[in-house]
């Protein structure tokens, strides 16, 4: 979750938005107008305007982590579905070179298993999120894909944020504490394979629309 201010870009990967499951054989998936810059859009909202990639859970996960963000905090549920941010944005359209270097370097990895829980707060910032890891490996394919061209140009900003599955951000302090001791069993700690990444873009009305499936290459 990038923890921000009203000043702040903020991350669309920590919001929420239940949309279709995408399969696995890496076709593209438009349900909506993807990549079209509105008018009305404010400043962090374009930057995420070509998209960025994404770990989405499995649906039994999925379903659990939604409706806490739909219970908790309906501003991001109504974005994205539950997720975990991986990439900066992409700062130009994701063309046929720039997928097929990421296919091919996402290739060379194997698939390993996502950690979730327990749930976590981000003091002294509101908000909480169910932990992800394991981090390294986390953070080893977010390395991978930021290692191709398509994001030479990006500012690596969010450096620093853990991973994590957001459930709430646009809630106070006082509430962030609370839904802490809430929470704090709603979802047993548990596991599930990353065996591929999705790149997925907002739609003209900021809804984010998964695009593609990008295979990690083999099973260790």
């Amino acid at each position: 979750m990038g923890r921000r201010t009203s000043e702040d870009a903020r991350d669309p990967g920590d919001w929420g938005h239940p949309i279709r499951t995408l399969s696995l054989n890496c076709s593209p998936v438009r349900s909506r107008p993807v990549g079209r810059l509105d008018k009305n859009w404010e400043p962090w909202q374009r930057e995420y305007a070509f998209g960025a990639f994404y770990i989405f859970p499995p649906d039994d996960l999925a379903a659990k982590v939604d409706e806490l963000r739909s219970a908790y905090d309906p501003i991001s549920a109504a974005i994205c579905q539950a997720h975990v941010s991986l990439s900066e944005p992409l700062r130009s359209r994701l063309d046929s070179d720039h997928a097929a270097e990421i296919r091919e370097r996402l290739a060379s990895l194997e698939w390993f298993q996502v950690e979730y829980g327990p749930i976590r707060g981000f003091a002294p910032h509101p908000g909480v999120a169910l932990s992800i890891g394991p981090e390294r490996s986390i953070r080893s394919l977010r390395d991978t894909i930021h290692s191709t061209s398509a994001f030479k140009q990006a500012s690596f900003k969010r450096a620093d944020i853990p991973p994590h599955m957001t459930i709430a951000e646009f809630i106070t302090i006082e509430r962030s504490d609370e839904l802490l001791d809430e929470l704090a069993a709603a979802i047993p700690d548990g596991t599930f394979e990353c065996s591929h990444v999705v790149h997925a873009v907002p739609d003209s009305n900021f809804h984010f629309v998964q695009m593609a499936t990008y295979p990690i290459g083999s099973r260790p």
